[in-house]
């Protein structure tokens, strides 16, 4: 089920899903803005910074400030005017996934995504896995070479309504659920290599 904080911000999906899955192994929010940094796509419309504040604001990510390996709540800037905290006080913001992150990113899972999406065409299954085929090349496809792939597959010729279905139908398909990409040609992921193996 489509998550409301993906929903009305699809950009946001990539990059969420990146740091909810860093955050499963970085706590400390300093280190995990870097390992995000180091991983982060150039088309991504958010910061690391920005992503973590959004994802806090949505209840997946939960924020905990420590002072003195002490829980302490408020904020960085509560400490400023906070007569309580001494001087040489160490300070260290921890991060950490909660269920509903979880439940975000099993949801937007490539692997289920792909699954379900084979799972609930059938008809369409060869066409599908023959398009990840091809986007498997070492090069990866371009756009003619996965229609003339889809306009040579039977079971893509018409829906059950008898209309005729277009290629661009099986290549959004296949990138929504995440089983190939764009990145200078279209290549199969590591969710659409799992499911020709399947």
């Amino acid at each position: 089920m489509e998550h409301e904080l993906i929903k009305h911000n699809p950009l946001l999906k990539k990059p969420a899903l990146l740091m909810l899955a860093l955050a499963e192994t970085t706590a400390e929010r300093t280190a995990l803005e870097e390992a995000a940094a180091a991983a982060w796509a150039p088309n991504f419309s958010q910061s690391p910074a920005a992503t973590i504040d959004i994802l806090v604001r949505a209840g997946a990510l939960e924020e905990q400030l420590l002072i003195n390996g002490e829980p302490y709540e408020g904020t960085l800037e509560d400490v400023q005017f906070d007569e309580a905290v001494p001087d040489d006080a160490s300070f260290e913001n921890r991060v950490a996934v909660t269920e509903t992150g979880r439940a975000i990113a099993r949801a937007y899972d490539p692997e289920n995504l792909t699954a379900d999406l084979l799972a609930s065409r059938p008809a369409y299954a060869p066409v599908f896995r023959a398009l990840i085929a091809c986007c498997s090349a070492p090069d990866g496809a371009t756009l003619p070479a996965m229609e003339a792939v889809v306009e040579a597959q039977p079971e893509a010729a018409v829906n059950a309504e008898g209309k005729k279905v277009y290629p661009q139908y099986f290549i959004d398909a296949l990138e929504t659920a995440g089983a190939i990409e764009w990145n200078g040609a279209w290549r199969a992921t590591e969710a659409g290599h799992d499911q020709l193996a399947a």
